[in-house]
Formats: C-alpha cells, structure tokens, sequence
C-alpha cells in the first residue's frame, strides 16, 4: 500500500535513488576540498623557501645600515665583530636552507622519515620529544 509522493509516501527504490545522489555530491565535494587543500600545499615549500632569503638580506642589510650608522655617530659606540660574525652565519644558514627547500624532494624525504620511524621508534620518540623540549624553550624567550 504506497502511496505516490503527491500524497506524501514515496517508494524505498526512490529514497535510495536520492540517498546515492546526496552521497556522490558529498564525495565530490570533498575530492574538490582535498585537491584544493593539496594545491595549496604544493605552493608552502615555495613560500618558505622565499621567506627565508628575504630574511637573509633583511639580516644582511640591516648589519650594512647599523655598520654605517656607527661610523657617522658622534656616541662612541664599538662596533662589535662578533655580532657581524652572527649575523653572517645566520643569513648565510637562512639562504642555504631556502636552497635546501627548493631543492628537497618532500616525498623522498617523507618517505625517509617514515622509515625511521618504523625501524626506531624509541629513537624517534626521543628525538621528538629533545626537539619539542628545545624548541618549547626557544619559544618562551
């Protein structure tokens, strides 16, 4: 005894009909999300990699500036060396590492880690913790 859907029934082959149609827009949906989400992640490599050379010549002019800034002062004002030292190696570190980024297959190197893991667990849970112990006290300076 069903009644058609002017009276407010409708078959189980249609509610099935329309629970596939809501599944595969919903499906879809997230395949386009997940592909935009992977795109734009495909581009932070890129982003970082830039963000660390611009910093690098940031450093590097900023020590050019103070440097000149020290000379023409009339306040007797040391240059320090060591302080141009570090800043060198630093902006020097920051370019190698955008080079690195732009250079690193993140696949391979997923890949790499992934296997570390697998073979040394406690070594890898180790290493993390050390890097989120240095990396937490780095951060409350």
């Amino acid at each position: 005894m069903e009644q058609n859907e002017t009276e407010g029934f409708t078959s189980g082959d249609e509610q099935t009909t329309a629970g596939t149609e809501t599944d595969r827009g919903v499906s879809g949906r997230v395949r386009s999300v997940a592909s935009s989400v992977k795109q734009k992640a495909s581009g932070i490599p890129a982003l970082l990699a830039d963000g660390l050379q611009a910093g690098a010549q940031a450093l590097r002019q900023r020590s050019v500036s103070s440097d000149a800034s020290v000379a023409g002062s009339s306040v007797a004002v040391t240059s320090d060396s060591n302080i141009a030292a570090v800043t060198d190696t630093l902006a020097s570190g920051m370019e190698s590492s955008a080079e690195w980024i732009r250079d690193a297959d993140l696949d391979k190197l997923k890949h790499g880690v992934e296997k570390q893991v697998k073979e040394h667990p406690a070594r890898s849970l180790l290493v993390a913790l050390g890097a989120g112990y240095l990396i937490g006290k780095a951060l409350r300076r």
